[in-house]
């Protein structure tokens, strides 16, 4: 994937606020489809210069924040790239993943687990000791994380249920308007 660069994108969007249409600028600067021509236009509109900078990489998002965008998403009926565009994402894709592992797993799909060194195995062949607690913090830990899964239950649980009834009353309404 082309990465542009920030001065590049104010070139391109200046020169649409100037009269070009966005397949002209599409086509002169052979990028590869003018829907990236457009959403640089859109997010310029919205964010203006900032929405233009690349976003870092390693950002991370929040579980309660990923429902919020998915069940936004469905309420509105909107598209990966207005959905975006509307919580200032910089790839629609990033919505898709969140949704296909919510799908997948549910809301535990939802949250980041990255690699921790002192958890990973290095080698497989070594043999494995058992954990033996041996004071009440690793309990006090694993109650917080029953306590965290359990309130991440709690909103799926909400999630599911919201979207059922809407569900519900979008099939009460085709069968009204038949």
């Amino acid at each position: 994937m082309v990465k542009f660069n920030f001065d590049f994108k104010v070139k391109v969007v200046t020169e649409y606020l100037g009269g070009l249409p966005v397949n002209s600028l599409a086509h002169k600067y052979r990028i590869g489809s003018s829907a990236t021509v457009l959403n640089w236009i859109q997010r310029y509109e919205k964010f203006g210069l900032n929405g233009l900078k690349r976003k870092a990489m390693d950002l991370e998002y929040a579980s309660q924040f990923k429902v919020d965008v998915l069940n936004w998403r469905k309420q509105n009926q909107a598209s990966l790239p207005v959905t975006a565009l509307h919580f200032n994402l910089s790839s629609p894709s990033t919505i898709w993943q969140w949704e296909s592992r919510f799908k997948a797993l549910g809301i535990v799909g939802l949250e980041r687990k990255r690699g921790n060194a002192k958890n990973m195995v290095k080698h497989k062949n070594k043999s494995r000791k058992p954990i033996v607690q041996k004071d009440n913090s690793t309990a006090k830990e694993d109650l917080k994380q029953l306590q965290k899964e359990n309130e991440m239950l709690k909103i799926e649980n909400t999630y599911l249920k919201k979207l059922e009834a809407l569900t519900r009353k979008k099939s009460v309404q085709k069968k009204s308007q038949k």
